[in-house]
């Protein structure tokens, strides 16, 4: 799959992320000068030693005592109260995730008159850049490898000269010490100590104490068949009369982990990046790419999604021939190895203007699941840090949403394709850091709640902040949500579903043990016999009190009911599989017989969000929490007929527009209920073309701006990443112990093909449909393995026979 733009990117939404999980670039293309945004994962603002959460308590009380006030103002109808009381518990705020320098490579301003041509190759994760001019085609391709830890650029004009080229390095950070020589671009950037907000103003604050910030170098090294010289003054190498350039890039920094201090010794990061550089010099050009693309395509080629015949026709066009590996074409660069005429890329923004005026959605919708597979691939990999709000990509110092972690959707939505698409390495930094979050969050349940286990809240970043956020004064909609824990729990379980792999789940077993902990303290009497939680939050839901006033604080919302039960289930589960016993579980059974078994119907007939019949304040509000039973949940099922018309009824009443991320979740819970129609109307309306306003904050429509990035708005990668998952599961479903096919499959999407999608319990699906049918399909697993097949209303149970496989027609598969 490739996609392509006629111009240079005018935006930052237009531009392509290449990334290795821990380098990110967005490629800009522009003629006169080739913008390089340049980010590090691991490049956040504060540090263990500084960041909230880790330092003094500010002055604030906290505490049980205040937990105990709290619940006795919600038990009196006190709403205004409890919400002074909670302020008294809110630690500061969670960090900001930073850009870390723009490459440029500067052309005289007769480069102004050339026509400008870029394509995004998925499957090789390489941009290509054709620049026509007067004098000749000047060829620039670019990828970021993740065996090597390098940006790799290569220019060239097919023996002709690609004029003087100027490139330096800059950064937005004032902490940057910059040094350039004839071959080579060096930069030391120190991050902000601090990112600050008072009230709803954020700003940023540098200071050079020892520990208190992470350091970065950048080192580029050029090689070119010109003259190079530096210019020290502006920070410059220029070269002069080239017919080819290569440039190699590296970076590293001093953040090691959420609890070491990083050491700011820029001779040593200096040194690491210097032989990163060199160690990638030391390879060809081809060899190079070579490594790059089997990296790549060993996670790339396992699953694909086919809704239409290759190239349909439409504003699709050829690209031009391929070549061999290890050959150049008419420019000069290498070309990855291919077959003799490579497929045509799919035009962009054309593509997202003819499927909202025709509806066909077929094209769109397999290039938004191709092109999430390449997001995680390239923002998540074994290693580094969790794909944040916007993955690996950002620009600002003060981004949206500080760019952060953002645990009561977001987060988890960035990692619902990893296993399904096939991904399950790309999952492990999210693994990993909830290893540290759980870590930081025993802190927070012993000071904050005077409990024990480990709890964490609705906002997190690289240094695991997992207290309360807000500065005193916050809205307790978003910092009174202590079940990130619950939820993220549930990425353990699927792990372990998907994988079938018990050490995986004996690897989770502390971190749910924790959180069992810590939620089976939490849990208090609400009415006789029953239990219920005090505080609660419905995820930045509010609804109406009879005086007018809005309020989220209550007790018991549905949305924290579901997510304990679903955390204590999959506790006991684990300690049944591993045989462990624990004097907590028998209290973790007796409080699920006190908990309610199920989701309240309201008035309505809808599942219920709160703990009685409440007023919203926002009817078509774009958090779905209390539909978690539904999705990511487990429990409501379309054999659940009383729950599943509950759950249509939410929806329906939610209305058809939302953010891009909401609309994804959307897709997802219609696909869950079999609602092909609902689901396919969400997809529509998420994939509907939008211009980027270049603007903060939640305004204008949601959709994907031209570089297919979703639009909350602004960019979210969750919509891109969750949509991915939700399209998937249109065709396939594999929770609650059965195997769907085409369990919401729209009207048109009659024919297609899904290829290596991966199913809980070890397996894997090759299924072709014509027609609106199953017509072949392949099962690969564990030997043995007994299946319980739907489709088309019919439930078959079928056996892997001794290799592992079931394979053949549908008609005899299925019986």
């Amino acid at each position: 799959m490739k996609i392509a733009m006629d111009g240079p990117a005018a935006r930052w939404t237009e531009a392509y992320p290449l990334g290795n999980g821990r380098i990110g670039a967005m490629v800009r293309s522009d003629p006169v000068v080739s913008r390089f945004q340049l980010n590090e994962d691991s490049c956040w603002s504060g540090s263990p030693a500084t960041a909230a959460g880790n330092r003094r308590d500010d002055g604030l009380r906290g505490g049980p005592e205040e937990l105990a006030r709290i619940r006795a103002a919600l038990a009196a109808g006190d709403h205004a109260a409890a919400t002074r009381a909670e302020h008294t518990l809110q630690r500061g705020y969670a960090q900001a995730y930073q850009p870390l320098a723009d490459l440029l490579l500067e052309s005289g301003p007769e480069a102004a008159e050339a026509r400008t041509r870029r394509v995004l190759d998925l499957a090789e994760a390489t941009a290509e850049t054709r620049w026509e001019r007067p004098g000749g085609t000047v060829l620039e391709r670019s990828f970021v490898s993740g065996p090597d830890e390098v940006l790799h650029i290569e220019r060239s004009a097919g023996g002709a000269s690609l004029g003087d080229l100027r490139i330096r390095v800059t950064t937005p950070h004032p902490a940057a010490v910059p040094s350039v020589r004839a071959d080579e671009l060096r930069l030391s950037v120190r991050m902000p100590t601090d990112a600050l907000r008072t009230g709803k103003q954020e700003s940023l604050e540098y200071d050079d104490a020892p520990g208190a910030a992470v350091t970065a170098v950048l080192l580029a090294r050029v090689e070119h068949d010109g003259t190079a010289s530096a210019e020290p003054a502006d920070g410059t190498v220029l070269v002069t009369g080239a017919t080819r350039l290569r440039l190699v890039l590296a970076v590293r920094t001093d953040s090691r982990g959420a609890q070491e201090v990083p050491h700011g010794e820029v001779g040593r990061l200096e040194a690491d990046a210097r032989a990163t550089v060199e160690a990638a010099l030391a390879r060809s050009a081809p060899e190079l790419a070579s490594r790059h693309r089997r990296a790549h395509r060993e996670l790339w080629d396992r699953t694909s999604l086919s809704l239409v015949p290759a190239n349909p026709g439409g504003p699709e066009r050829s690209d031009g021939p391929g070549m061999t590996e290890g050959t150049a074409d008419p420019e000069g660069a290498t070309r990855p190895a291919g077959s003799d005429a490579a497929p045509a890329p799919i035009e962009l923004p054309a593509l997202q203007q003819r499927t909202a005026e025709d509806g066909d959605t077929r094209l769109l919708a397999q290039l938004v699941v191709a092109y999430g597979r390449y997001l995680l691939i390239s923002s998540s990999r074994p290693g580094t840090l969790p794909a944040n709000l916007q993955g690996l990509w950002n620009e600002k110092l003060l981004p949206p949403w500080r760019s952060n972690y953002t645990t009561n959707i977001n987060l988890e939505m960035n990692y619902w394709p990893a296993e399904l698409a096939g991904l399950p390495e790309c999952r492990e930094p999210l693994l990993d850091w909830i290893e540290d979050l759980a870590g930081s969050g025993e802190r927070t349940a012993s000071a904050v709640y005077g409990l024990p286990g480990w709890t964490a809240h609705h906002n997190s970043d690289r240094w695991a902040f997992s207290p309360p956020v807000g500065d005193g004064a916050f809205d307790p909609v978003w910092s009174m949500w202590p079940l990130a824990g619950a939820w993220l729990c549930r990425h353990l379980r699927e792990a372990w579903e998907f994988s079938a792999d018990d050490e995986v789940l004996r690897r989770a077993w502390p971190i749910l043990l924790g959180a069992a902990r810590f939620l089976e303290a939490w849990l208090v009497e609400v009415r006789p016999g029953e239990l219920g939680t005090s505080p609660s939050t419905s995820p930045e839901n509010r609804f109406r009190l009879p005086d007018g006033t809005t309020t989220g604080l209550t007790t018991s919302t549905t949305a924290d009911l579901a997510m304990i039960r679903d955390q204590f289930g999959t506790t006991l589960l684990a300690a049944e599989v591993l045989g462990i016993d624990d004097p907590l579980l028998s209290r973790l059974r007796k409080a699920l017989e006190r908990l309610p078994r199920r989701e309240r119907i309201d008035g309505a007939g809808r599942i219920a969000e709160w703990d009685r019949e409440r007023e919203d304040e926002d009817p078509h509000h774009r958090h779905q929490s209390h539909l978690y039973s539904l999705l990511p949940g487990d429990t409501i099922t379309p054999e659940d007929r009383e729950l599943a018309d509950a759950a249509r009824r939410s929806l329906e009443d939610r209305g058809p527009d939302s953010t891009g991320w909401s609309l994804a979740w959307r897709v997802g819970l219609w696909a869950r209920l079999g609602d092909a129609e609902g689901a396919h109307r969400a997809l529509r309306t998420f994939l509907a073309p939008v211009e980027d306003p270049d603007a903060p904050g939640p305004h204008g429509p949601a959709g994907l701006y031209a570089n297919l990035f979703c639009a909350h708005p602004p960019f979210q990668i969750d919509g891109n990443l969750g949509v991915t998952a939700a399209v998937l599961e249109m065709i396939v479903q594999s929770h609650a112990g059965v195997v769907r096919l085409l369990p919401a499959l729209p009207d048109h999407w009659r024919d297609g093909q899904l290829r290596g999608v991966r199913l809980r319990g070890g397996m894997t699906l090759d299924l072709r449909w014509r027609d609106g049918a199953a017509t072949e399909l392949t099962l690969v697993g564990p030997p043995g393995r007994t299946v319980t097949l739907w489709h088309g209303g019919r439930v078959t149970t079928v056996t892997l026979d001794e290799d592992g496989r079931l394979a053949g027609p549908a008609a005899e598969v299925l019986g």
